[in-house]
């Protein structure tokens, strides 16, 4: 099928072609037209320096006469750069001489214009060629029949110039371009040079044009992305406020029932001092309680519309920006979104490690909203990382309870949540299931791991809130992956932290601190 799109860039990539053609042949001729010059005016002063503009009419006649036909050619030839030269057989003194043969002639070869021609010499100016005489009574004899000057007319020398205009010696240039002439080399180096200048920024161009595209293209691409990740998170919040207003409205109805029934029940024992009294202190610590949950519940709707806003704000931001396509326009964006993966459980499995005792002797440290995708063009942030003095270990916490299972073969299939009345998918932010998720995140934290000279293992964890029914999935996937829930993590972290020394046993490790240095990049 036709498309139109590539057949347009093709037109423009023609036409960028010929306009650098054109301007390089445009400064090839420039530049000719200053060599023609140069070549031209040092040639004028070389032959005035030499002497050799002077035409010694003498010397031709008497060579003429001597038939020295070969010092005779040699002084025709001797001036060609300028002019040429060329004797013929008139012994008449009127300026058309009809039938006039050309006896000899400087060489063709050495003349631009090409051969001289009889029908041409009325054109130029000559020197008549007389015999020499020093008989009185020949030159009376010659006065008395009318004739001026001395000796006999022997032939004429035309004197022809052969200095082209720049644009005639260019158009002569160009029907034979290779010749062998020092100006029309220079002429051919110049417009060879240019012509491959003119090329070589065609191509300079065209490379810097299409790398604009692929980095318009690459950010509109990224626009889209986080656009429609906005859009989603905004939607989240929307439901997640909706979901908070149902609860509190559920529970102040819950505690109205609560306390009617209790001042109910009060109201038929009132003669009852004692039952009277554990009723005002129940309804008391219900009360208390319920301005406490009260109290939470705003918070967390307070909390929940502050980042929406944030977000909106920022979303917002990076739509009206006109500089979004350049690389880093979007991070303000990411930031805001990022932060917002975290949950309860996320936090927990956070807290869990960071207060477990390999981490408070400074063997772990623990990092959280890592991006492990740098200058992978997107975004790749763990739940949480360990970093150990041997491995690193990048931990993905999934808040589903219920029997985790798989759909079919474990790695390459959706997981899924079974509960007594419903079954869900097990999202992941990476593939199709979490364990894509994981190795992904592992193997762009290994890259950022090469930076260094230390051998370091990368591991990945799927964890599960405790209590969750993973019995139907394989607690070790490969070598480098595990299952786990979340009251066997911290054993499972020790457990890989020893493989991990090992395996690099007998050799200098780095601390916790210089690893996490590698992996920012400072």
């Amino acid at each position: 099928m036709f498309s139109p799109k590539p057949f347009r860039q093709g037109l423009y990539i023609l036409a960028r072609f010929c306009v650098c053609l054109y301007l390089s042949v445009v400064v090839a001729q420039y530049l000719n037209n200053r060599n023609y010059s140069d070549y031209m005016g040092r040639a004028l002063v070389k032959i005035h320096a030499e002497a050799r503009f002077g035409l010694d009419a003498n010397q031709l006649a008497k060579l003429l006469l001597e038939g020295n036909h070969a010092k005779l050619q040699e002084m025709l030839d001797r001036n060609a750069g300028i002019y040429a030269l060329a004797i013929t057989d008139c012994t008449e003194m009127k300026e058309a001489c009809d039938g006039q043969k050309i006896l000899f002639a400087t060489n063709p070869a050495l003349i631009r214009s090409g051969e001289i021609r009889v029908e041409d010499l009325i054109r130029y100016p000559y020197v008549v060629l007389r015999r020499q005489s020093s008989s009185i009574l020949d030159i009376l004899e010659h006065q008395a029949k009318g004739g001026s000057g001395k000796g006999m007319i022997v032939g004429r020398v035309y004197s022809i110039s052969t200095i082209p205009t720049f644009a005639e010696d260019y158009r002569l240039w160009m029907k034979d371009p290779f010749r062998n002439d020092d100006l029309w080399r220079r002429y051919l180096i110049t417009m060879t040079t240019c012509l491959s200048g003119g090329w070589g920024f065609w191509i300079l161009m065209e490379l810097f044009l299409k790398i604009r595209r692929i980095e318009r293209k690459n950010a509109r691409q990224r626009e889209h992305d986080l656009l429609r990740d906005a859009d989603l998170f905004l939607r989240q919040f929307e439901a997640k406020e909706r979901q908070l207003e149902d609860e509190e409205q559920r529970s102040r109805s819950q505690y109205e029932i609560y306390i009617g029934r209790i001042r109910e029940l009060e109201r038929k024992l009132q003669n009852v001092d004692d039952y009277r009294r554990s009723a005002e202190t129940l309804i008391r610590e219900l009360e208390e309680e319920k301005a406490q949950q009260s109290v939470t519940f705003r918070e967390e709707l307070e909390r929940t519309n502050l980042q929406k806003q944030a977000l909106q704000a920022e979303f917002e931001k990076y739509r009206k920006d006109p500089r979004k396509d350049r690389p880093g326009a979007s991070t303000a964006l990411e930031m805001a979104i990022n932060p917002q993966f975290a949950n309860s459980f996320e936090k927990k499995v956070f807290t869990a490690i960071a207060k477990s005792p390999r981490c408070q002797n400074g063997d772990w440290n623990v990092v959280t909203s890592f991006d492990v995708a740098t200058g992978r063009g997107g975004s790749q942030f763990v739940d949480c990382m360990v970093i150990t003095r041997d491995c690193l270990i990048v931990v993905e916490a999934k808040n589903y309870s219920g029997r985790i299972e798989a759909e079919g073969d474990l790695e390459n299939t959706t997981w899924l949540c079974r509960s007594d009345d419903t079954t869900v998918e097990v999202k992941s932010a990476w593939g199709t299931n979490p364990y894509h998720q994981v190795r992904e995140y592992t193997m762009s934290l290994m890259n950022l791991v090469k930076r260094g000279r230390w051998k370091l293992s990368a591991y990945g964890v799927i964890v599960f809130p405790e209590g969750t029914d993973i019995s139907g999935l394989e607690e070790k996937i490969g070598k480098f992956y595990r299952v786990t829930s979340f009251d066997r993590l911290v054993s499972l972290l020790g457990n890989l932290d020893a493989e991990a020394r090992r395996m690099n046993a007998f050799t200098k490790r780095p601390t916790p601190e210089q690893i996490e240095n590698l992996i920012r990049g400072k």
